[in-house]
């Protein structure tokens, strides 16, 4: 009898006992644990995009008469990568699924970069030199213009819709708290990086070469330069910093847990 009433005894606790331990174990069932998973992926995505943005070289530019154009693939390697962003990544006491939220996070602003990148384009980059050249337009460098002042059609992929659905397709099982972390960190990447757009700017292009009319004269010069290339363009300004990334996405876990 006793036997029998310490088994339906462990019936009765068991299955309770099993979902709290699993509630006290979920991926990020707690809040400390969604921010520390926040403050893990901005580090990686800060890190690499710094040194992306700085190794980005802007080749290509044509340029006539006092405007440059950059077409799409203008914007040249290095590309931003999950594995530059899990360079700094340790595997060590993290679980599977743990390991695979990171790779979704960092793989959407990957695929959102990649398609950014290669279609970026921008018709009025100002080259004032370029108006006014004999023979042929002398180096000289572009009027420094924000990146948001041209155009991308791998846009999309940085919004946050985008990067969510990214992740949603690779979550390791239907938890509502995972779904939390995804879209803050969806939102706080798409926040920052149109804050990115705004503030970044390109800037030192070298456009030389083409033709220009000849002097008076026997020509019609000075005038308009046509068929300059230009080159070795940068992004400067300031990086989307993973301290930024991290507040964005601890306050939206903090607002919807």
């Amino acid at each position: 009898m006793n036997l029998l009433k310490i088994v339906l005894s462990l019936m009765l606790i068991l299955p309770t006992s099993s979902r709290l331990f699993a509630e006290e174990e979920g991926l990020f069932s707690t809040l400390e644990s969604k921010e520390a998973f926040a403050e893990e992926v901005s580090g990686l995505i800060g890190s690499a995009w710094k040194k992306w943005q700085d190794s980005v070289v802007i080749n290509g530019i044509e340029v006539d008469g006092s405007v440059g154009v950059l077409r799409p693939g203008d914007i040249t390697e290095p590309v931003l990568t999950s594995s530059s962003m899990l360079a700094n990544f340790s595997r060590k006491d993290k679980s599977q699924d743990y390991i695979k939220c990171v790779r979704a996070v960092v793989g959407a602003v990957e695929n959102g970069m990649r398609s950014w990148q290669r279609g970026y384009a921008h018709k009025n980059i100002p080259f004032p030199q370029g108006s006014s050249c004999v023979y042929t337009m002398p180096p000289s460098k572009n009027v420094p213009v924000v990146v948001a002042s041209g155009t991308s059609q791998g846009s999309k992929k940085m919004e946050e819709g985008s990067l969510y659905n990214y992740m949603l397709y690779r979550v390791p099982e239907d938890d509502e708290n995972t779904l939390i972390v995804f879209k803050a960190a969806s939102k706080s990447i798409a926040d920052n990086f149109k804050k990115w757009e705004n503030t970044c700017s390109i800037v030192d292009i070298t456009a030389s070469g083409g033709i220009a009319p000849s002097p008076a004269p026997m020509g019609t010069g000075p005038g308009p330069v046509r068929g300059a290339k230009g080159k070795g363009g940068k992004l400067i300004g300031p990086y989307i910093e993973s301290k930024d990334l991290m507040l964005g996405m601890a306050k939206y876990c903090r607002e919807n847990s």
